[in-house]
Formats: structure tokens, C-alpha cells, sequence
């Protein structure tokens, strides 16, 4: 498999090492994305301390900059998009699952955030935050744990055909 459809296909399988190699790789970069956008807010003399939005760069190389650290980031969620699609497929699962492993626990958990900031009643708060923590803890055995649909699936052949597997002590 290229490393262009390892990181942005959409199609096909994908076994739970290579979904893990695509996650080891993305969250530091994410992270390190995360870092640089903080230190440019830091960057900006009184933007950061008057608690007002930090501005938009400016000059041709501030653009240049933001225009890459956004297609950086567009890359990388594509790239999680992807692999996730077919981690869900070499579990024998449709992309739509997408809805139930990604944006449902995420709407439900900024949902709890928001209702914090509304004055919600502590339980009902506690509750959405356990069904989003819940519906995290199903994506991550799902998505991470579990073996895939061994043999051929209606998205393609098993990622692990040919490879030899330890079977079961007993």
C-alpha cells in the first residue's frame, strides 16, 4: 500500500497495527500544531493578555504560514478520516459508523460542556458526559482492539491474509 492511500484512501482494510502506525504519527503532529498556534498567540503584544481573539496573520509570510498550518491540519484530519473509514471497513462496518464512533460522542460531550456553562442540573450533566465517555471508551475497543473480519469482507481482502497468526494456546 502507497503511502499517499495509506494516509488519504478511503478504500479497502486496514488492520489495527497500521491504524495505530497512522495514530503514533498524527497525534504529535497535531500536537505540535497545537504548540506552534499557541506560540503565535503568545507571539501577538497584547492580543493574549486582554483576552480578545488573536488576529489573523498578516504580510505575505504570516499568510504563507497559516495557509500551510491549515493545510497541514486539513491533511491530518483527513488522514484520520481515512484510516478510521477503513478500520471501520476491516470490521465489516460502512463509513457511516463515522457518525457513531467520531461525531456523536464528540456532539454529546460538547453538548455536556455547554450545558456546564447553562446552569444544568449536576446530574443530568454527569449523565451526558458518562454516554459521550462511554461511546469513547465502544470507539477506542472498536477502532483499537478488536480483530478485523478475518477473510474477505465486502470492502476487500483481509489485511492479515498470508500473514502468520499465533493461534490460541489450548
Amino acid at each position: 500500500m502507497s503511502a499517499a492511500r495509506f494516509f488519504l484512501g478511503f478504500r479497502g482494510r486496514t488492520g489495527r497495527a497500521r491504524y495505530w502506525l497512522y495514530l503514533a504519527i498524527a497525534l504529535p503532529s497535531l500536537v505540535a500544531l497545537v504548540i506552534v498556534s499557541y506560540l503565535y498567540a503568545l507571539s501577538i503584544p497584547g492580543a493574549y493578555e486582554n483576552g480578545g481573539p488573536t488576529p489573523l496573520p498578516s504580510g505575505p509570510f504570516g499568510i504563507a504560514a497559516a495557509i500551510a498550518w491549515a493545510m497541514a491540519l486539513f491533511v491530518l484530519f483527513a488522514g484520520y478520516f481515512a484510516a478510521t473509514v477503513k478500520r471501520l471497513h476491516d470490521r465489516g462496518k460502512s463509513a457511516w459508523w463515522l457518525f457513531v464512533f467520531v461525531f456523536l460522542p464528540n456532539a454529546i460531550y460538547a453538548f455536556g460542556e455547554t450545558a456546564v456553562q447553562t446552569g444544568f442540573n449536576n446530574s443530568a450533566i454527569f449523565l451526558i458526559r458518562f454516554v459521550a465517555a462511554g461511546m469513547f471508551v465502544w470507539a477506542f475497543i472498536e477502532l483499537g482492539c478488536l480483530r478485523g473480519t478475518a477473510g474477505d469482507n465486502r470492502f476487500g481482502p483481509d489485511p492479515l491474509a498470508g500473514k502468520a497468526i499465533a493461534a490460541p494456546p489450548g
